[in-house]
């Protein structure tokens, strides 16, 4: 079957919305559960479904799913129509939108931030001639053809690589094994802000480089200039090759990641920041709690974990997790000096956040300033109307 006949009527899945549960969509909230369902008809394998009344009035339509508790991904609400050319316009326009971020220092950027661009279910990111997508959708998964089709018209890739293993993807039941079209290996050398970048999209973290934090590495760079420098969950260690771009006499990176810290020195090399930087392999809460011991000091600490709550029951584990990397990062902190922390679980509220700041510093007994807000760049937009899409936030953090 054409990618294009899925579109169809014939093709879609109806489903009838229960009384009650009309909010959400008024909200244009895009995802509907199976618990607002009273009745589903239609093709078994539709890719496409249409929310609908008593009346058979279409409220939304988006992308199905058989497994999700997300039943319907609602891509269009009332009279707007759900059709293969929408969503090739809506993957072009959001790529135009990104534009201006590409110029002669940085070539790699979110081009696709799901909800955000009004893609529930559908992340891209390009690395210099490499895109790689993320789907996380049954029934977009059946649309995976059109969305190849699309980038490979708007941007030319040499490579389009779909990035399988995310859990989402086991819970939709869809294969997890990577694959990709185009020449060459699934592996790019980027600019960000006229430094160089390895990126190993098959291997790495997320889509194999945090974009998210681009203007927050930026902040680093600027404040960075004669300061010792410790780079926490460095990973790839990009917070460390803008600090010492940005004038730090020292850098240490540190993460429990052998592979991790082997990127992190190859990084550093292509940048000439070798003589700056230092490399640890070790658990961070252990290296923490050490260098305290010790009495260490820093006069820039960034701290940067990977998620500690993947879904709502581990919030209150994540939050201990968090108070106690953020007591120790602060005791690591020089009178005078500041620290970046950050949190990328979405299920961890931004008020949550700043309360468990505010118990470590109580119990490190250092005066705490908030000096700004830390967010993501421009092309991670985030919708009014799917507030859950806010998931990084931080904090630079004066400390006395």
């Amino acid at each position: 079957m054409n990618v294009d006949d899925l579109f169809e009527p014939q093709h879609r899945k109806q489903l009838l919305l229960k009384h009650g549960r009309e909010r959400a969509v008024a909200n244009r909230h895009p995802w509907i559960f199976t618990g607002a369902i009273a009745r589903e008809s239609g093709p078994a394998d539709a890719a496409i479904a249409d929310l609908v009344d008593d009346h058979g009035v279409v409220l939304g339509s988006g992308l199905y799913s058989t497994h999700s508790q997300i039943r319907l991904r609602a891509l269009t609400f009332g009279e707007e129509h759900f059709t293969a050319q929408l969503l090739r316009d809506r993957i072009a326009a959001a790529i135009a939108r990104r534009a201006s971020l590409l110029d002669g220092e940085t070539n790699a950027v979110r081009l696709v931030h799901a909800e955000g661009d009004d893609l529930s279910g559908l992340v891209v990111d390009r690395y210099n001639d490499v895109a790689v997508v993320e789907i996380a959708n049954q029934g977009l998964e059946r649309l995976k053809p059109l969305v190849l089709e699309t980038l490979q018209r708007e941007l030319s890739p040499r490579l389009v690589f779909f990035k399988n293993d995310l859990p989402a993807r086991r819970l939709e039941q869809l294969p997890l094994e990577a694959e990709w079209s185009g020449a060459g290996e699934p592996v790019a050398a980027i600019s960000e802000s006229g430094l160089r970048f390895a990126v190993e999209p098959a291997e790495g973290q997320k889509t194999g480089f945090f974009l998210d934090q681009r203007e927050n590495r930026r902040i680093a760079r600027a404040l960075a200039a004669g300061k010792r420098v410790l780079n926490l969950f460095s990973y790839s260690g990009a917070f460390g090759v803008y600090a010492a771009a940005g004038g730090a006499t020292a850098v240490a990176n540190v993460d429990v990641s052998q592979a991790a810290i082997d990127l992190a020195r190859t990084n550093h090399d292509l940048n000439g920041t070798m003589d700056k930087a230092s490399f640890v392999v070790a658990d961070a809460f252990g290296y923490v709690r050490g260098r305290a011991a010790d009495g260490e000091r820093f006069d820039l600490v960034v701290c940067d974990p990977p998620a500690f709550a993947k879904s709502r029951s581990e919030v209150d584990r994540a939050a201990r997790g968090y108070k106690d990397i953020n007591l120790y990062a602060l005791r690591l902190v020089a009178p005078g000096g500041m620290l970046m922390t950050f949190s990328c679980s979405g299920h961890m509220s931004l008020d949550l956040f700043q309360k468990v700041i505010f118990s470590a510093a109580l119990d490190a007994g250092r005066r705490v300033s908030f000096l700004r807000r830390l967010t993501p760049g421009v092309d991670h937009p985030v919708s009014l109307f799917c507030p859950e899409g806010e998931y990084l936030k931080g904090f630079l953090l004066q400390v006395v």
